[in-house]
This record gives structure tokens, C-alpha cells and sequence, in this order.
């Protein structure tokens, strides 16, 4: 009898280890699911991030624009904004208001993978912005932000090394940001010898490389303000070839035209620039050591992805964008979609530059600029690398303020502030 109930013991030993086995299992799973509803959540509030910030771009690009062009203006913007995220396709609805603004919402449907063990597939999240023009009624204005406007935009989201600054590079910029868009390994590269002042550097992706050591204000992981003159640059339209192959030296005195073929700048001499739009239609200028260049009023429309304007050593350079017209504070530009290609804007003895440079095809050097002064400038390009650079700018007027700041404001070609306004 005294063995049975021993035995019985023992086996009721057994039987509660096997309960606590189990309810441990139970545990177990239970914190695997919650760590994975915090993964879950996660991907969700980026997802949500990016549609806000796709929003608020293509409202601000759109609300410019005729009450019927709209909407074609901001699905094109909105688009090219949120398709660099990869999360998935999104058709917003847009709207123009009474009071003339502009709003544009979106939702989506993120797909979760371990909330799915608790019946969750899916979590929703939607996002809303209206844009309006100054002067037109609307909400008024948040509070002023000191959140920067941004003066130089590296667009391509795959590049690796898409903004690279070598040594030794310095930039005086203290109300500008840098937004870079690559999520590449590494997206960015900062050597030794970069000081700046910058009020923030956004870079998208998580790896960069700091080989001077941790860079000031930047920010990796962030969402970085998308291109907001994308779809709203004028149309141009171009001619038949009015200057063709030339070389020239001395004092020139040049005319707003379509000019087609090489362009070489030879010895040193004064170039100057009438007001006017100037076409580069399968053209290279280059302009060699010794030359001064003056222009006000002008903008360049390089054609094709074989016009190009090479500024070598020694050159001064001042020009500046239109202040009124259909090119407005465009300094130079060029049509969507063109192929890849790459220009070089060497040493120079100064160069005093305003407007807009927007050529988001284009992979852009500046080597041995220094002592750049007074310059005010935004720059939109696919990739930018910095060799030996002092700059002191400001941005141009009309750079897009950061989303996130609740004060955000864009001007297209025209020279119309726009803002959000919720």
C-alpha cells in the first residue's frame, strides 16, 4: 500500500511539471506576440509618417496651380513621394476648397505579421493636409517654428554615397536643412574636416559614415522633406538651333537663344549675360580659368542629359535667377525623367549665385569653391559631392520648411508662398 501512494505522488509530480511546462509555453508565446505587435505598430507609424509627408508635398506643389490642374499636379508629386517608400500603392482623393486652399487624403492598409496570430492582418492609417496660398484666406498660420527651410535635396533613394563631403568642406547655413533620400549602404559618407551650420541634415537611411567623428544635427531614419517643385516647372519649348559651336575669348556679350553644340571659353574674358532664358539643346559650355561671368535675370534650361555647363578653375561667376515672369527665381533646370549623367563645378576665384538649381537627374561635384559668399540657393540634384568647400548661403526664399515643424511652405516658379495650413 505505502508503494502505490508513492508512486501515486510521483506521478502527480510529474503531471504538475508538465502544467507548468505548458503555461510557461503560453507565456513564452504570449511575449513573442506583444514584441511583435510593437514591430507591428512600428511599421505602421513609419507608413503613416511617409503619407503625411507625401501629402503635405504634392498639396503644397498643387495649391500654385489652376483649380483644374490640381489634382493631376498632386497625384504626380504625391506618387513620386510615396513610391520611394516601398510600402505599397495609394490613390489619395484630392480637393479645392471655398476659401481657395487645397487638401489632399490618403489611407492604407499596412499589413501586420504577428498581430496576425491575434485576427489583426491589417492596421489602417489614414493622413490629411491642406495647402493654401498666402493672401487667400484659410486658417491662420501656426506659430513661427525654427525648424529650417531646406536648401539642398538629394534625391535618389538608392544610391550609395548620394551625399559624400570630403575633407575639408564648410558651410555657414544656419536656417537651411539637407534632405538625402538614399537608403543605401552607406547613404551618406561625412569625411574629416566637415564643419557646418546647418539646422539639420535628414538623412533616410540608417547607414552612414562619420569618419570625422559624430556630425552635428544630423538625424538617420527620418523622413526628408520630398522634392516640392517636382511637376511644376515651366514647360518649355524648344526651337530650332539659334547659336552653334563656338569658341570664344575676350569680352562676349551673349543673347538668350537655343544653343546647340560646344561652347569652349578659351584664355580669360568677360562673359556677359543678357536677361533671358538660355536653351542648351545637346550642348556643352566650358568655361575655362581666367573668365568672369555676369548675368542678372537668367535662367538656364539644359534640354537633355548631354547639355551640360562645366565651370573650371579659376572662373567668377555671378548670376542670378529672374525676379519676376514665368521663370522666377529659376537659375536652372531641366525636363523630368532624363537619363542619369553627371557635371563638374571646379575651383573658382568666387561665385555669387541666386535661384534655383533644379536638376534631379543630375549627379553634381563641386570641387575647390571656396570662399563662396552671399549666395542664396537651392540646390535639387540625384547625387552631390562636396570637395573642398567654403560656403556661406542662404537659401533662396523659397526652399519647402520641414513637414513636421506644423508650418510648412513652398513657393513654385511663380513665386507664390503657399503653407499649410492643417
Amino acid at each position: 500500500m505505502r508503494r502505490a501512494i508513492l508512486a501515486n505522488i510521483r506521478k502527480l509530480g510529474r503531471d504538475c511539471g508538465g502544467n507548468i511546462a505548458i503555461g510557461a509555453a503560453f507565456g513564452i508565446t504570449a511575449m513573442g506576440i506583444a514584441a511583435g505587435a510593437a514591430i507591428d505598430i512600428s511599421r505602421a507609424t513609419s507608413a503613416k509618417s511617409e503619407l503625411q509627408a507625401a501629402l503635405d508635398s504634392a498639396v503644397l506643389s498643387a495649391v500654385h496651380a489652376e483649380a483644374a490642374n490640381r489634382n493631376a499636379i498632386a497625384a504626380k508629386v504625391f506618387q513620386a513621394a510615396f513610391a520611394s517608400a516601398g510600402i505599397g500603392a495609394v490613390t489619395p482623393t484630392w480637393q479645392t476648397n471655398t476659401d481657395g486652399s487645397f487638401t489632399g487624403q490618403a489611407s492604407l492598409a499596412v499589413e501586420n505579421t504577428l498581430m496576425k496570430l491575434a485576427g489583426k492582418a491589417t492596421t489602417t492609417v489614414g493622413a490629411s493636409a491642406t495647402a493654401i496660398k498666402d493672401g487667400s484666406g484659410g486658417t491662420a498660420p501656426p506659430p513661427a517654428v525654427s525648424s529650417g527651410k531646406s536648401c539642398i535635396y538629394v534625391l535618389d533613394p538608392n544610391a550609395s554615397q548620394a551625399l559624400l563631403i570630403n575633407s575639408p568642406v564648410t558651410i555657414d547655413a544656419a536656417d537651411c536643412r539637407v534632405e538625402v533620400h538614399s537608403t543605401a549602404n552607406p547613404a551618406a559618407i561625412f569625411n574629416t574636416g566637415f564643419t557646418h551650420n546647418f539646422q539639420k541634415i535628414c538623412v533616410k537611411g540608417t547607414n552612414v559614415i562619420q569618419n570625422g567623428g559624430s556630425v552635428t544635427a544630423l538625424q538617420t531614419g527620418c523622413t526628408p522633406v520630398a522634392d516640392p517643385f517636382a511637376s511644376t516647372m515651366p514647360v518649355v519649348s524648344v526651337g530650332a538651333c539659334t547659336v552653334s559651336d563656338q569658341n570664344y575669348s575676350g569680352t562676349n556679350h551673349l543673347s538668350p537663344g537655343v544653343y546647340c553644340g560646344n561652347f569652349n571659353f578659351n584664355g580669360s574674358g568677360q562673359l556677359n549675360l543678357s536677361p533671358g532664358l538660355y536653351v542648351l539643346k545637346n550642348t556643352r559650355w566650358n568655361l575655362n580659368s581666367g573668365w568672369k561671368v555676369k548675368g542678372n535675370n537668367v535662367t538656364f534650361y539644359l534640354a537633355d542629359a548631354n547639355s551640360y555647363i562645366q565651370i573650371n578653375g579659376g572662373v567668377e561667376a555671378e548670376i542670378t535667377a529672374p525676379n519676376s515672369g514665368t521663370y522666377k527665381d529659376i537659375l536652372m533646370f531641366e525636363p523630368g525623367g532624363l537619363a542619369k549623367s553627371s557635371f563638374t563645378i571646379n575651383g573658382s576665384a568666387g561665385h555669387e549665385f541666386e535661384g534655383l538649381f533644379y536638376l534631379p537627374s543630375r549627379n553634381i561635384t563641386f570641387n575647390s569653391v571656396s570662399t563662396v559668399k552671399s549666395e542664396k540657393i537651392t540646390m535639387v540634384f540625384n547625387t552631390l559631392i562636396l570637395n573642398h568647400i567654403n560656403w556661406l548661403f542662404e537659401d533662396s526664399g523659397f526652399g519647402a520648411t520641414s513637414p513636421s515643424s506644423g508650418g510648412s511652405t513652398a513657393s513654385a516658379a511663380s513665386g507664390q508662398k503657399v503653407r499649410l495650413v492643417r
